[in-house]
């Protein structure tokens, strides 16, 4: 196993740890998420997406999260209906199934795997699942929850949200054929490296076993059709598009991602049933950390 994943897994039992002993919170994992968010996956994106030769196909990758995402939405939507869940609980079921991990579990697999080539293709694909994340499964939130938020926050979070801007900003860069000034690419290096460390702490410090209990069944449901699930449709995003090689596996192996702690954001903010949400999140994280040492053997299988 790379060394880079070995000290991903380390940094995610410190974050556990700290969680666990009661050191940090809930409270200290959302801090370290907004920083995350809001400075170094920018400068992840700008500096990763910097030397990429976009192709005629580029579109292929978003277009795959679209297929996995709204594919995975209306499986858990027919799930929901007939387990008859309640409203809050329905919506907790889509948003953990929907809501893909990229950011803080993917990314640092296809770094280590692929290197910064493969991490511009995994950035190309989160953009299509990030759009369908901050609009179309945070309406649904909306709709499911008892929290009255305006549907105008959707719009709001997708409009300001710095990795977005810093996405438009390296396209726009690459379609003029300009790259970035050296010093600008030494300052953004320092942030871009903190990305994987962080990601790993605020996966850890997500961690809360005590509300697994009441919501067991139904988690392991959730968490047997992100993962298991989104592996059968990233083969077929994949199959259909005709991808290959690393677009091929990255598609793959993001779309059997655990679930994003961004779903128990939205499922607070919306008044979804929480401990659901937050129980799919913890179980996949924990099965996704166990398959974790065997995941760079098996995307070389599919490259």
């Amino acid at each position: 196993m790379p060394a880079t994943l070995q000290a991903f897994i380390a940094l995610f039992l410190l974050g556990l740890l700290l969680r666990t002993s009661g050191l940090l919170g809930k409270l200290h994992a959302e801090r370290l998420a907004a920083v995350v968010f809001s400075i170094s996956l920018p400068a992840t994106i700008l500096v990763s997406l910097d030397q990429v030769a976009f192709t005629l196909t580029a579109w292929k990758l978003p277009f795959a999260a679209w297929l996995v995402t709204v594919s995975m939405l209306l499986c858990s939507w027919h799930m929901a209906r007939r387990l008859q869940l309640p409203p809050p609980a329905r919506g907790g079921l889509l948003l953990g199934t929907g809501c893909i991990n990229s950011v803080y579990f993917a990314y640092p697999v296809v770094l280590a795997t692929f290197g910064e080539q493969g991490l511009a293709r995994a950035i190309l694909f989160d953009l299509g699942q990030t759009t369908l994340t901050l609009t179309v499964m945070y309406a649904l939130a909306v709709a499911h929850g008892a929290a009255g938020t305006p549907a105008r926050s959707a719009t709001i979070r997708l409009v300001s949200s710095p990795p977005l801007w810093a996405l438009c900003g390296s396209l726009l860069l690459s379609l003029f054929g300009v790259h970035l000034h050296e010093w600008l690419r030494h300052l953004l290096m320092p942030l871009h490296l903190s990305t994987t460390p962080l990601a790993s702490l605020v996966l850890g410090l997500s961690i809360n076993f005590a509300v697994t209990r009441r919501t067991l069944a139904l988690a392991v449901l959730g968490v047997s059709m992100r993962m298991a699930g989104g592996l059968l449709l990233g083969f077929g995003a994949a199959f259909a598009l005709n991808l290959t090689g690393i677009e091929r596996a990255i598609v793959v192996l993001i779309s059997a991602m655990p679930s994003a702690v961004t779903a128990v954001i939205f499922a607070a903010d919306t008044g979804l049933d929480e401990d659901l949400v937050t129980s799919i999140v913890a179980l996949s994280i924990c099965v996704g950390m166990a398959l974790l040492p065997w995941l760079p053997e098996l995307i070389r299988l599919l490259d």
